[in-house]
C-alpha cells in the first residue's frame, strides 16, 4: 500500500513540476505579449503626434493658401482697372491722331 502512495505522490509532483513547466511558458509569453503591446502603445503615441503636427501644418497651409487666394482676387481687380485705363488711353490717343491729323489737314 505504501508503494501505491508513493507513486501517486511521485505522479503527482511529476504533474505538478509539468504545471508549474507550463506556467513558467505562458509567463514568459505574456510578458512577451506586454512588450509588444508596450511598443505598440508607444507607435501610438508618436503616429497621434504626427498626425497632430500634419494637422497644424495644414492650418498653416490654409492661412497661407486663403491668403495667396486673397492676393490673387486684388491682383485680377488690379489688372481689369489697368486693361480698362488702357482702352480708355487707346482711345484717347485715337482721337489725338483723329485731331493731329484735322490740325494738318487745315494748314
Amino acid at each position: 500500500m505504501e508503494d501505491k502512495v508513493l507513486n501517486i505522490l511521485e505522479r503527482l509532483e511529476l504533474r505538478f513540476t509539468s504545471m508549474e513547466n507550463k506556467i513558467g511558458g505562458i509567463e514568459a509569453k505574456i510578458n512577451g505579449i506586454e512588450n509588444k503591446i508596450s511598443g505598440i502603445e508607444e507607435d501610438v503615441k508618436e503616429l497621434k503626434q504626427d498626425v497632430k503636427e500634419l494637422k497644424e501644418g495644414q492650418e498653416r497651409i490654409e492661412k497661407k493658401l486663403e491668403s495667396t487666394h486673397e492676393q490673387v482676387e486684388r491682383t485680377a481687380e488690379d489688372i481689369t482697372s489697368i486693361k480698362h485705363d488702357l482702352n480708355n488711353v487707346e482711345m484717347i490717343t485715337s482721337k489725338n491722331w483723329y485731331d493731329i491729323a484735322k490740325i494738318k489737314a487745315i494748314k
